[in-house]
């Protein structure tokens, strides 16, 4: 006996470790993301294009150098000369700081939705990482109501034998333990389903149990629909990532635009002959723009910079339309979960079942009470997980916190 107790004592401490080292925060949660989500390091990479793009834009041009001998021979005469020489092109003197102000833009923008890309993504951590506990919740409620319907079984076994109740009462009362053991089963797949779909999310290893903490969530909401549009239209990273780029369009458009300059190269060097003349030497080399000006790269830009700002009205109205949605789902889910949230579906059961046991209710008033609990408790959770969706959407949609999260020590 004393072997068993130590051996059950061991199996807790070591399970301990285990339980703690899966439990992970919100917090931690959207850590993991940011560090492991691909979309991401597929950002992140585009940002270090971008910034190779900028520095390859602040280089000068390489010069060129050229050196020349010639060794002729006519009978009794000799003749020599050789030159050194070095080449620059000069056009990157007033072309160079359009381009780099262009490239500049283009890296910024960058950043910019890399920030924007977080901001979703700790959006949908949320979403996930809340249903995913509001599933463990509900999974948790139908295990101890299961539990307290398979004594009752047996119970009413022993009642059947005694001559208490008839066949047909055990064989309902079985009927309902394995509708509850199905309805169990297939929130606890729903629940498998989302905790798979934040581990690959968030990059936790999938082969480990994942533990979340329940964090109250306080929504302070106190803004009209013109506000949450102006926020939307003032705080959208992306919105002034688009803005970015269309200003390193111009600058773009600038760029080109220098370039109906065609190249101008400017030579220096020292030439040295054997009748003893020697000196510098100079040479301007350049094309006349007589057909030529960059003509189809100045059109493409402004054609580009002319969808581009297209684009940007769009953008902007479509985030309105966004906000607008957003917040007219989020009154609608809250006034749906305020209302079903004051019932207390857990007592229904409890008392169905004590009253049945003690007779005090028939068998069809007991099974209404159980289909009553059990629809009850899906429906409050589904109604509370559209309801923190449609407040983590408004979030999004605005790009600005309206979450205040304090962690505690519960796990589920």
């Amino acid at each position: 006996m004393r072997l068993i107790r130590l051996l059950f004592v061991l199996s807790v401490i070591l399970a301990i470790p285990v339980n703690a080292q899966n439990r992970i925060t919100l917090d931690e949660a959207i850590n993991m993301a940011y560090q492991n989500n691909l979309d991401i390091q597929k950002q992140l990479a585009i940002i270090k294009n971008a910034k190779t793009d900028f520095d390859e834009s602040a280089r000068l041009p390489n010069p060129s150098f050229s050196y020349s001998r010639e060794d002729l021979k006519s009978n009794l005469l000799n003749y020599n000369e050789w030159s050194a020489s070095g080449s620059l092109p000069i056009n990157f003197l007033w072309e160079r700081w359009s381009n780099i102000d262009s490239k500049e833009k283009s890296l910024e923008a960058q950043k910019l939705y890399h920030e924007n890309l977080k901001w979703n993504t700790g959006c949908q951590v949320r979403k996930y990482y809340y249903a995913l506990h509001s599933y463990a919740e509900l999974s948790q409620s139908l295990e101890r109501a299961l539990a307290r319907l398979t004594n009752l079984s047996v119970s009413a076994n022993h009642r059947l034998i005694e001559g208490d109740i008839s066949e047909y009462e055990l064989q309902r009362i079985l009927i309902e333990l394995n509708k509850l053991k199905a309805t169990a089963s297939e929130i606890e797949l729903k629940k498998t389903k989302l905790e798979n779909t934040l581990k690959l999310f968030i990059g936790f290893d999938i082969n480990n149990k994942l533990f979340t903490v329940s964090p109250p969530l306080k929504k302070e909401l106190n803004f009209t629909e013109v506000e949450l549009i102006q926020m939307a239209l003032g705080n959208r990273n992306d919105v002034k990532a688009f803005q970015l780029i269309i200003e390193s369009e111009n600058s773009n458009l600038s760029y080109n635009k220098q370039k109906m300059i065609p190249d101008i190269n400017l030579t220096a060097g020292y030439k040295k002959q054997s009748d003893h003349f020697k000196g510098s030497v100079l040479q301007l080399d350049f094309e006349f723009p007589l057909f030529n000006r960059n003509q189809t790269r100045i059109e493409q830009s402004v054609v580009q910079l002319s969808v581009l700002e297209k684009e940007l009205l769009f953008i902007r109205e479509q985030i309105k339309t966004e906000v607008i949605e957003s917040f007219h789902n989020y009154n609608v889910n809250k006034v749906l979960y305020d209302d079903i949230n004051k019932l207390r579906f857990e007592d229904i059961f409890t008392t169905a079942s004590f009253s049945y046991e003690h007779g005090e209710i028939s068998l069809v008033e007991f099974i209404d009470g159980i289909n009553a609990f059990i629809d009850g408790l899906i429906l409050i959770n589904e109604l509370k997980i559209n309801y923190e969706n449609s407040f983590f959407n408004l979030e999004r949609a605005i790009e600005t916190s309206l979450t205040n999260i304090e962690n505690n020590s519960g796990a589920k």
